[in-house]
């Protein structure tokens, strides 16, 4: 019998191509989505729905915010300007601006702090202090006090954001005025004068 000759085929590489072929497709795939994903904003979370309240309660609670947005009006606007840096530049009130030069930031001596609120310090450097004083009244019981950053409070140092959040509480038992603090990233841009 004549030996038979083996022929020794190589292995079959088709399968192994093929399942790298998924990997890099599923690759691709999952980054394009993480790419889609990263490209636009996350929704806005839905605000909190309101509690189903009582006839009763619910009459008395907007009677109360109808009071309160009344109490509200009444009120003369008291804005006071502060810039970037933390700086009182101005005050409007009954139609005039105010030029005023009251930094609200200093140094600090702590080297871990480094810049600090001046009003923490001393309630003569606290914001709605520096008002009553320019403005020569006995107290801010008839302003409502607009407080008005130059820039978003988002971009504020830290030690203003903090300085002046805790100055709109103080604004009301110090000087017994309302406080609001607005960033001026959630004003929708004004138009021009003389613009309909």
């Amino acid at each position: 019998m004549r030996g038979r000759r083996q022929v020794r085929r190589p292995p079959d590489l088709t399968s192994l191509f093929d399942v790298l072929f998924i990997i890099v497709f599923a690759a691709l795939i999952r980054a394009a989505a993480v790419e889609h994903a990263a490209a636009q904003p996350p929704a806005p979370p839905a605000p909190p729905r309101a509690p189903d309240l009582p006839p009763a309660v619910a009459a008395l609670r907007q009677r109360a915010l109808a009071d309160l947005d009344a109490g509200l009006a009444a009120r003369a606007p008291l804005v006071v300007r502060v810039t970037r840096d933390g700086t009182i530049d101005a005050l409007e009130v009954d139609g005039q601006r105010l030029a005023l030069v009251a930094p609200l930031l200093e140094h600090s001596s702590d080297p871990d702090v480094v810049v600090a609120y001046a009003g923490d310090r001393s309630a003569e450097l606290r914001l709605c202090q520096i008002a009553l004083h320019r403005l020569g009244a006995a107290d801010l019981a008839r302003y409502l006090v607009i407080v008005a950053p130059a820039a978003a409070l988002g971009e504020l140092p830290h030690a203003l954001f903090d300085g002046l959040h805790r100055d709109l509480d103080r604004c009301l038992t110090e000087q017994r005025g309302l406080a609001a603090l607005v960033d001026p990233a959630t004003l929708s841009p004004t138009p021009p004068r003389g613009t309909p």
